[in-house]
């Protein structure tokens, strides 16, 4: 990739301006304004005519799933449930007519023994972030120095979160209404807290600071601006505090509390006049004016707190347009029977902030076996340009079906061999789903971004989640997963979020990085993300000054519970919820210093890569560490697992959290995570492989249960435990790999697609896991993240020209021809450790393999899929060729 610099201080994603960007409902977004996170949606809600709405609710399930999709997001269809699976259906498509114009297909399927009448509801609305901003009214020659972009927040006590802040925010920052830019930075509570600001030019003489500010009621705050004393009686509103400065040549301001209360600071007035700075609400209106169309059957919608207009066409006969003002969109389209009734009028203006304006396309009669097809453009600009495009979507009616089908061929499509087709179908679904789940506004870093969120009802940043959504979205196209994993990346000169982070610190990244250089081999690639990568490293392995990873003599085993109650993502993981209830926070886990040896292992092999000799001694002690504290402190013998670690007063490690039955509490994904790292003794890998083999223990009819089913604090009825998840399935299939268990990562891979698919032909929801008790998805029903794991082994097993290994292969210089394939392979662990196992996608045929200078056997998995088993501790050239 030769534009990785693009991404410099870059969240975003390189998506159209037009997309399934809703928080509320799945339908088509524009960005109406991306400073101020103002999002123009619009949805269409098919229905049988006079009966209930097709709803495409994004928040509950509604009976709609994303179909299809092309990986630029230009073009994509959702299917809308009216009666049981496929019976009675629409398939919604919203494909690219050019930049600012969208056309729209709505197919109502009746495969029913009756005829059938539909209703298709054009939904259109504005809608503002939950922050309601103010607007400096500032007097000429003042300035304003907003809090979200001070220079520096230093605190007289420094908190583990200090180069940790959560959500990607400023350290200090608040998200909150009544302020400039939808957040202020509380601060202050300590005496010597400093908070500074940069000026955009020194100021000669004399002025004035003017602090917008807010303190509780009832507390007196004192602090210092550039030594001049300000104070404040609070009230617990907005209020400006002055000081009169001496000359800032510095071009600096630096804020000293004298602590006592928190201030909450939203900014700073600067100037001879600053003082009669006002601030007045936004113009943050969702109110529509109605226009006309400059063509039948269309309206004009513009409002006043943004600068697009919007327009709208629709191909089917009809004046049925009413405008809604409720405190519940949902209420109103589910349980008014208004909505399908044109005559009540062209408006239904009641109490509350939801508006929205509804064309209505009905009846649409389809007899037995049929269907009927409506079409609609929605489009953006200037009104003269909106209505340009109106004007020429009514020429381009004759020619809406031949473009809908245009768009359909460039929906993405599983390529596979033969022996992949059994699971096509439900690998579709899911890469649509990950496609989709895209959210705007999300705020981090300053700016109001759009992002891949594991499902709309959590439409937020989750770093674990997210580093698997960042492998699902690799096997649909790799700029997709470069853009995520920078996404989640600060760099070494952010001394505020190392990371991004939210939810579990379960580094994904790393393996996510290490995935994207086996698949690329770019070494561009590798010098950009190293260093950011490194940044979160430290941190991790606590190494930066505010992580306490590894205890306060930064000499432990890695926990992380000053950063979240979950180590492993495993919300109600035993003894993880043991130790929050006894408040036991001494207690380490096995599985975050396993990953992060796993992480300094992969940036270990790219410093070297990149002859970046200094950084590999940090690596190295920090593995051994770690290791020997693994294999001296966590190792339980008897049990036959790892352990959580206790520590007393002076952080030493104290023996090993036991369950109230007496044995190990560690009976559980966590307890095997060591083989993740690869520090296991041949002894220890056997023990652990037979636990999670064995179906007295771990393995299920569904794959692998987060705890062993024998251990007395195992539940059928928990969120985790007594549950499948594929995040792990994945880390302990890519483990099984390195240690040439090629029959039981076949096991896990191939019981995670089959239940998969089982459950989305049969449902058409996408979940999250599924029951032991019964085999059968759960959880939330348009789940991208955890589950992107069935995509990665869809590919490593069937997709056409795949060649994948373990956690410990490091794939180079790969080419695949239909004859011959070659690459440069770096396999780590020890000469005389075993065998690791690779698959290669090569198709029909006999093939051989060469490396080194020796011939391997080559079997065959499955029909177009061979492995092969190469020895740990090597590195060298591997020639496949066709036989």
């Amino acid at each position: 990739m030769n534009d990785l610099h693009r991404l410099d201080g870059f969240h975003d994603l390189t998506l159209p301006e037009w997309g399934p960007y809703s928080k509320k409902y799945f339908g088509i977004s524009h960005l109406a304004d991306r400073e101020n996170g103002m999002r123009f949606d619009f949805t269409v809600a098919p229905a049988i005519y006079r009966r209930q709405l097709g709803v495409p609710d994004a928040l509950r399930p509604s009976g709609y799933l994303p179909w299809d999709v092309s990986a630029d997001l230009e073009d994509y269809s959702c299917r809308q449930q009216l009666e049981s699976k496929d019976r009675i259906y629409a398939d919604v498509r919203f494909a690219r007519i050019t930049d600012r114009v969208r056309l729209v297909e709505c197919r109502c399927v009746n495969n029913s023994e009756l005829a059938a009448a539909f209703g298709v509801h054009l939904l259109s609305s504005l809608e503002a972030p939950p922050e309601k901003r103010v607007v400096p009214v500032l007097p000429e020659g003042v300035v304003w120095l907003d809090s979200l972009d001070h220079a520096g927040l230093l605190r007289a006590k420094m908190r583990p979160q200090d180069n940790l802040v959560y959500d990607g925010l400023r350290r200090g920052e608040l998200r909150i209404s009544g302020t400039v830019r939808g957040g202020c930075i509380e601060w202050g509570e300590e005496a010597g807290d400093r908070l500074r600001f940069r000026l955009p030019s020194p100021v000669a003489g004399p002025t004035v600071a003017a602090l917008r500010c807010r303190v509780p009621a009832g507390k007196t705050a004192e602090l210092l601006i550039n030594g001049v004393a300000a104070a404040i009686a609070g009230t617990g509103e907005w209020e400006l505090v002055t000081a009169g400065l001496p000359a800032v040549e510095a071009g600096e301001l630096e804020l000293v509390s004298t602590g006592g209360a928190a201030w909450r600071i939203d900014g700073i007035a600067v100037g001879a006049r600053a003082a009669e700075s006002a601030f007045v609400p936004a113009e943050m209106s969702v109110t529509p004016e109605i226009a006309p169309g400059p063509v039948p059957n269309s309206r004009i919608l513009s409002y006043q707190s943004v600068a697009p207009v919007y327009g709208i066409l629709w191909s089917f006969d009809s004046d049925f347009v009413r405008h809604y003002r409720a405190r519940s969109m949902n209420e109103v389209l589910l349980y008014n029977d208004e909505v399908h009734q044109p005559f009540f009028g062209g408006s239904a203006l009641r109490e509350g902030e939801e508006e929205w304006v509804d064309a209505v396309m009905q009846p649409l009669v389809a007899p037995p076996g049929q269907s009927v097809t409506v079409y609609a453009v929605v489009c953006s600009g200037s009104r003269g340009e909106v209505e340009t495009a109106l004007r020429e979507a009514a020429e381009n009616k004759p020619r809406f079906p031949e473009m809908a089908e245009e768009s359909r061929r460039r929906s993405f499509r599983a390529e596979s061999t033969e022996a992949g087709a059994p699971y096509r179908f439900s690998r579709e679904r899911l890469a649509a789903v990950t496609l989709t789940n895209v959210v705007f506004p999300t705020w981090f870093k300053g700016q109001n971004v759009r992002h891949h969120a594991p499902g709309r009802r959590w439409n937020c940043l989750y770093t674990w989640d997210s580093g698997f959504i960042g492998l699902g979205l690799l096997e649909l196209g790799t700029r997709l997963a470069v853009e995520n994993l920078n996404a989640y990346l600060t760099g070494p000169e952010d001394d505020e979020c190392a990371f991004i982070h939210h939810g579990s610190p379960v580094p994904v990244q790393f393996y996510l990085f290490a995935e994207l250089m086996n698949r690329t081999g770019d070494r561009e690639l590798a010098k950009y993300f190293y260093p950011k990568l490194r940044h979160y490293y430290r941190f991790m392995a606590g190494r930066a000054p505010s992580s306490t990873m590894r205890g306060s003599g930064r000499n432990t085993l890695i926990r992380s519970w000053d950063y979240f109650y979950n180590s492993g993502g495993w919300d109600d993981y035993p003894p993880q919820l043991y130790i929050h209830a006894h408040k036991l926070h001494d207690a380490a886990p096995a599985v975050g210093s396993s990953h992060v040896i796993r992480a300094a292992k992969i940036l270990r092999g790219t410093a070297a890569e990149l002859g970046i000799e200094d950084d590999i001694g940090m690596y190295n002690a920090d593995i051994a560490m770690l290791e020997g504290l693994l294999q001296k402190e966590s190792w339980d013998e008897a049990a036959g697992v790892f352990s959580y670690v206790r520590h007393d007063a002076g952080d030493r490690p104290c023996g090993i959290l036991r369950h109230e039955s007496g044995a190990n509490f560690n009976l559980g994904l966590d307890g095997a995570a060591p083989l993740l790292a690869g520090i296991c003794t041949p002894e220890q890998k056997e023990a652990l492989w037979r636990r999670l083999e064995s179906p007295d223990h771990c393995w299920t009819p569904c794959g692998i249960s987060t705890v062993d089913r024998s251990a007395p604090y195992y539940r059928q009825d928990g969120y985790w435990n007594g549950s499948i998840w594929m995040p792990h399935q994945w880390f302990f299939w890519k483990a099984a790999l390195d240690d040439g268990r090629a029959d039981f990562a076949w096991r896990i891979a191939r019981t995670a697609l089959t239940v998969y698919e089982r459950e989305t032909a049969e449902s058409r929801g996408c979940y999250e896991h599924f029951t032991i008790a019964a085999g059968r998805g759960g959880g939330w029903h348009h789940f991208s993240a955890l589950s992107c794991p069935v995509l990665a082994w869809f590919g490593a097993y069937f997709v056409p020209g795949r060649l994948t290994g373990g956690l410990e292969a490091a794939i180079r210089e790969f080419s695949a021809g239909e004859n011959e394939w070659r690459a440069s392979l770096e396999i780590g662990g020890y000469p005389g450790e075993g065998n690791a196992t690779f698959l290669a996608v090569t198709g029909p045929g006999e093939w051989r393999a060469r490396y080194g200078n020796r011939e391997y056997p080559v079997r065959g998995r499955v029909p177009g899929t061979v492995e092969f088993d190469l020895p740990r501790g090597s590195s060298g050239a591997l020639v496949l060729r066709q036989a």
